[in-house]
This record gives structure tokens, sequence and C-alpha cells, in this order.
């Protein structure tokens, strides 16, 4: 916990240097989604109930701290990600790196003066990513994302490799005041000696100048030696806040 709040304190000092600058304010925004199904790319990490899923985002020029905090529905956490990201943005270019903690909450069988009794256990893990984008037009862009992990604790997946291909198409209109944003991703999975490939797709339907969305979400797995079902999803209430 003290690493993770002495990350906290460097990235929001970053971020909040020189913050009377007019030119690069600093911008605050959040987002709040409940889900019928806590799912993750990553099939070990998923909740597998109702969840509530706050994203937060404070940036300031090219440098933004993303906390991600995740809760059952009953107020259980399920898990806690701090990303720091760094920008770089072109009208035909973009391109992304970040790292973070990550905190996943479990329950387990533990023995405490003698007798087993379930308590929440916390596996810490740390990641890297980076992220390449063209931008092919305003609607649509194509990005590559690769993100390795590691644990940090002596228990659970010792070291983790994502790597997808990312089409989106953004604000496509229907009707006058409504849109939709579509992410389709085909990536590849590893998890220690473990792997397999799979595809999913994020849908989006809004209105125009609205802070509240839908959001579904589904994954298919195509060939995998990873625990999982074949077939996940998920549907969220977002308020952009």
């Amino acid at each position: 916990m003290k690493e993770t709040l002495a990350l906290i304190i460097i990235c929001l000092s970053v971020l909040l240097s020189n913050a009377q600058e007019i030119k690069n304010p600093l911008k605050a925004s959040a987002n709040l989604q409940i889900t019928n199904n806590g799912v993750s790319l990553f099939p070990n990490l998923s909740l597998g109930k109702p969840a509530a899923i706050i994203n937060a985002t404070i940036a300031k020029k090219n440098f933004s701290f993303e906390p991600e905090f995740r809760w059952a529905l009953n107020g259980k956490p399920w898990s806690y990600i701090f990303w720091l990201r760094y920008r770089y943005n072109t009208e035909k270019f973009s391109f992304r790196v970040g790292a973070h903690p990550a905190y996943i909450f479990g329950e387990q069988s533990v023995i405490i003066d003698g007798k087993e009794e379930n308590r929440f256990v916390t596996t810490r893990y740390a990641a890297a990513e980076i992220s390449p984008s063209l931008n092919i037009s305003e609607k649509f862009k194509l990005s590559v994302h690769y993100l390795r992990g590691t644990r940090l604790d002596n228990y659970g997946v010792k070291t983790s490799n994502f790597l997808s291909l990312q089409p989106s198409f953004t604000n496509l209109s229907v009707g006058k005041e409504y849109y939709i944003n579509f992410f389709p991703q085909f990536f590849y999975l590893q998890l220690d000696n473990k792997n397999g490939t799979y595809l999913s797709e994020t849908i989006t339907f809004n209105k125009t100048d609205f802070p509240v969305y839908l959001s579904n979400m589904m994954t298919y797995k195509i060939k995998s030696t990873v625990a999982g079902d074949n077939f996940v999803w998920s549907l969220g209430l977002n308020v952009k806040l």
C-alpha cells in the first residue's frame, strides 16, 4: 500500500505542477458504470457478478493519472488500478505509453490462530503498456496495444502478455441526436504457460450532449488453454461525471 500512495503522490505532483498555466489547464473527468457482469479481458481477473466501476482521469498536457476502482454491488472490492500515462498526438498518428500498480481482491481460505476462515486476500501486480495508433479518418482509428504484467507477490500469475489489434469506429450517427461507438478487437493472451486467442467487441449507444449512455461488451474465445467461459458478455449503464 505504501508503494501505491507514493505513486499517487508522484503522479499528482507531476500533473499539478504549474497548474495555473492558462495554456495548459488541469482537466478532470470520470465515468461511473453499473454492470450486470463484472468481466475482464484477463479471464482470471473477472468478477463474474454485478459490479460498479469508476474510471477517473486527471490530465495536464500529455500526462494523465487514471485510477480505476471496481467493486461488487454488495460493496466488496474487486480491483484497484492506478494508471500513469503519456500521450503524443498528431493529426494522423498517436502514441501512448503507460504503467500501473494493481490490486486484485479475492476471497480465500486462510488459517488464523489454527482455524480456517474466509478472508479477502490482495494480489499485487505491476504492468506497462505501449499503444501506437493511426488516425485514418475522424471516425476510424487503428491501434496496436501491447501490455505486459508481472506479480509482486509470491502467488498468482507470475507474468502475463497481452497483444491486440484494435480498430475504433466512433461517432457513427443513428438519427439526428444519437450515435454509437464500436470497438472490436482481436487479441492474444498469455498467462505463464497458458495462452489463447480471442475476439471481443464493445459498443456504446449515446445521445448527443447527454451524460448517460449504454454499453455492451462481449468476448469470444477462439482457441485457448486459459481457464474461462467460451463466451462472456456484460451490459452497462454509464454516467459521465
